[in-house]
């Protein structure tokens, strides 16, 4: 049997469906790009219909099948150092001024911060390069950097830290020489292990709250632009919960939850401040 693309309602069940299970709006221009990824699924699990694929995984039999669904049907685009200001601020402003609070025994020697939709890796590891170059200085600090995100697919990439050209873009030669490990033909790179170390990956639903200890710095980028606004209030109440007295928010450019930050202090465009 030959699918062609989800009928109307067929095509409404699984934007409802992908809505309620992540938060996420899809469009309704998005079929075709849907019905792509859905058959995809069928084809893995055998499954010969729409409707059947549907109906299984919404049976508590198809509940193992719904993170390679949403593996499927949401989309992971990202690079080193998207968003060049927030890397620049995180190395020169953040970093030594944690540094000169510690030293005047105004707050513990550690560092946690969290990318909440880490996708394949690029942000966090970002992170974890501008801390490396700040090692020396950071010796003998707990340093924690922790990626998460829906998309199991996405997290097995990031523990793998092998990138092609275009993930490195904005990467310069210095840095790809001493923290990247480069293949023999010169078209992928693997981070080196001491960068690697300062990152953890786990997964997880931005509707729900981080099961950990308050972040100091939280990136929340180039995501919520998939949510409407119910979700994204959700998301942001949980992140705000996350955040540690003096915590710092990192925004993207079209989260669009500049009205739901009032409770914090805004310092860029950009950036927010948890006050005390």
């Amino acid at each position: 049997m030959t699918l062609t693309e989800l009928t109307d309602d067929e095509f409404a069940r699984f934007l409802a469906l992908i809505y309620r299970a992540s938060g996420i709006r899809i469009a309704e221009t998005k079929r075709v790009l849907v019905s792509n990824r859905v058959r995809r699924r069928l084809r893995a699990t055998g499954i010969e219909t729409f409707a059947a694929y549907y109906a299984f995984l919404t049976s508590p039999a198809g509940a193992g099948e719904m993170p390679a669904f949403l593996d499927a049907v949401t989309t992971n685009e990202t690079y080193f150092f998207r968003d060049q200001p927030h890397y620049d601020w995180l190395g020169d402003e953040l970093i030594p001024g944690l540094l000169s609070e510690a030293a005047a025994h105004r707050r513990p020697r550690s560092l946690r911060i969290w990318s909440a939709a880490c996708s394949t890796g690029e942000e966090p590891y970002s992170i974890a390069l501008k801390l490396a170059d700040h090692r020396a200085a950071l010796l003998g600090w707990r340093l924690s950097v922790l990626g998460t995100d829906l998309s199991g697919a996405a997290l097995i990439a990031a523990r793998g830290a092998v990138y092609e050209e275009r993930a490195l873009q904005r990467v310069d030669a210095e840095t790809r020489k001493k923290r990247f490990d480069e293949d023999a033909d010169g078209k992928r790179w693997t981070l080196k292990p001491d960068v690697r170390s300062l990152v953890a990956f786990r997964s997880h639903n931005l509707l729900k709250p981080v099961d950990a200890e308050p972040f100091d710095c939280v990136f929340l980028k180039n995501v919520l632009i998939y949510f409407d606004a119910n979700s994204k209030r959700t998301v942001v109440d949980n992140v705000l919960g996350s955040m540690a007295k003096g915590g710092f928010l990192v925004t993207g450019p079209t989260e669009g939850i500049h009205g739901m930050l009032g409770s914090l202090a805004r310092i860029k465009p950009w950036l927010y401040q948890r006050t005390a």
